[in-house]
């Protein structure tokens, strides 16, 4: 399971014990020898193998963990996580053809579904006067079944009636805008910042209290520019990577 080297590294290397025993585990995975979805080894074999403490083992599983390489099942053990998500910009109304681009398998599941009128800061983003109703529509978003967005949307009402009605749950609202409306979208902004996440949503993405996560909110329009859907997303923030193209035109 481990060779020698492996082992000795640990105990040779200038780093902390912990560091130096995630720089094992890691290149194992990096270089195929662990696949996506594999089990790793027991605390009890890992302290066994390399002669260290139970605290070096769980500390160098933490970070693993917090990094998104791997992740725990309650019960069960620690496993290899699924590689992370690499694209330009956050894009979350085209999730599921960005997922399937890096090879991975989305799904979604409908957490609820409302009319109701919405607070000043819904009503402001979509340009709508205080009395007017809102769908709200909260999705979670997972792919090979770990979970990874919380997605909420609102559609003004009155622009739309009888959606909650129609609603298919297994397509975005988006697509279903787009086909069963014939609304065509023109424009759409987005911003972002991190954010801690909160029970409700760490239980929901499977994560501990006051884990990492990027708050999204995207502004969608039609034609004539006028407001289609506001979105809010909450996105793991060890499962996806972004970046941005600063090389000259």
């Amino acid at each position: 399971m481990f060779n020698l080297d492996e082992i000795t590294s640990i105990h040779t290397s200038p780093y902390r014990l912990y560091h130096s025993l995630g720089q094992v585990i890691r290149s194992k995975i990096q270089s195929g020898e662990w696949a996506v979805g594999k089990q790793i080894p027991s605390e009890r074999m890992l302290i066994q193998a390399f002669g260290v403490s139970r605290a070096t083992v769980r500390q160098a599983i933490e970070n693993l963990v917090k990094e998104g390489i791997l992740y725990r099942q309650h019960g069960k053990g620690t496993f290899v996580a699924p590689p992370k998500i690499i694209h330009g910009t956050l894009r979350i109304l085209d999730f599921t053809t960005i997922m399937k681009r890096n090879g991975l398998t989305p799904s979604s599941r409908l957490l609820g579904k409302e009319l109701y009128i919405p607070p000043l800061d819904i009503r402001r983003a979509l340009d709508l006067p205080e009395s007017h109703k809102v769908y709200y529509i909260e999705r979670l978003l997972s792919v090979n079944n770990l979970p990874m967005v919380i997605e909420n949307t609102y559609i003004p009402a009155a622009r739309f009636p009888g959606l909650l009605d129609n609603y298919i749950i297994a397509e975005e609202p988006l697509t279903f805008i787009n086909h069963y409306y014939g609304i065509q979208i023109s424009k759409e902004s987005e911003s972002f910042e991190p954010v801690i996440l909160e029970n409700y949503e760490a239980n929901l993405l499977g994560v501990k209290l006051g884990f990492p996560a990027l708050w999204v909110e995207y502004h969608v329009y039609d034609a004539a520019g006028g407001p289609v859907t506001f979105i809010t997303a909450l996105l793991r923030g060890d499962r996806c990577r972004f970046y941005i193209d600063l090389s000259s035109e």
